[in-house]
């Protein structure tokens, strides 16, 4: 069941697009050029979520637009989670 929380955020940043990560986390790296990302938009960054589907790891962003959704996807090979 999703909290009061999850569920305000997601209707302010309906755009949710995860990345496939290795079973360790996020590394380095990747978190320092997902910030630099949102540092580049003036945008604050809304992440944080990891889950687990299927076996593999996945990392969670949030976007209010689509169109940024799409930017980060092309940059960081995420996809558009489909509710």
């Amino acid at each position: 069941m999703q909290s009061n929380k999850a569920a305000a955020n997601e209707s302010k940043f309906p755009n949710i697009v995860e990345l496939l990560i290795a079973s360790d986390g996020l590394d380095i790296a990747l978190s320092l050029r997902i910030m630099d990302f949102h540092n580049a938009r003036h945008i604050k960054p809304r992440h944080g979520q990891t889950i687990k589907k299927e076996g593999e790891l996945y990392y969670r962003c949030w976007f209010s637009d689509l169109a940024t959704a799409r930017a980060f996807i092309e940059q960081f090979d995420g996809t558009l989670y489909a509710r």
